[in-house]
């Protein structure tokens, strides 16, 4: 499995284990802004005479209407934040992956990307204990294997980014932090992770 795949795998799992909190989540803040709006309704329908009742029951259908306007908003929102945790948190997940697993998925990485072999790499920090020009000789084995330069070597600098990695290849970069990787796979896995969360259900409904 390549690096790209396990992030995905890792995006569905996250989805997965999360999707009961936040359906209930956005539930309770939706049935609690009904109710209290038809709480509303009751109390000035009890205030108002027989002879204005009519106009009472207009007004209740306005409040109930704006109720169910909010409600919808708040779903939404309570959608997109759900659906944001989800991929900020597989980054996380996978940063504070034990050592050795972590770095198998950066190897891989590495190793399925269409690279000559002798770039610079640039890694993270947060990765200053883990990753470094030891644990890319060990790549730079694998890669003389498969008949490339095995020539990697370690950037002077460390990016700022949380995880992964970036190329640095004749005054070019290539970004593989793990917040560029999640964010060009958002747009492929969103309605994976959409229909996983909320059960078939589009973002704006």
């Amino acid at each position: 499995m390549t690096g790209i795949e396990k992030i995905k795998q890792r995006i569905l799992e996250d989805a997965q284990k999360e999707a009961d909190e936040i359906i209930k989540a956005a539930q309770d803040k939706a049935q609690g802004l009904k109710e209290n709006k038809e709480a509303e309704a009751g109390r000035l329908k009890k205030q108002l005479t027989k002879e204005n009742l009519e106009a009472a029951r207009e007004h209740k259908k306005r409040i109930l209407t704006v109720a169910q306007l909010e409600m919808r908003k708040k779903v939404l929102a309570a959608k997109q934040e759900m659906m944001d945790a989800v991929f900020s948190g597989t980054i996380d997940r996978i940063k504070n992956m034990p050592d050795d697993e972590y770095r198998k998925v950066i190897a891989s990485a590495l190793l399925n990307l269409p690279i000559e072999g002798d770039e610079e790499v640039v890694f993270s920090v947060y990765d200053e204990h883990r990753l470094d020009q030891k644990f890319l000789d060990q790549v730079n084995e694998l890669l003389s294997k498969q008949g490339r330069k095995g020539c990697l070597r370690l950037a002077p600098d460390r990016g700022q980014f949380r995880a992964g990695f970036i190329l640095r290849t004749g005054g070019i970069e290539i970004n593989n932090s793990f917040e560029a990787v999640i964010k060009t796979l958002r747009d492929e896995m969103e309605p994976q992770v959409a229909d996983i969360l909320f059960g078939g259900l589009s973002l704006d409904t």
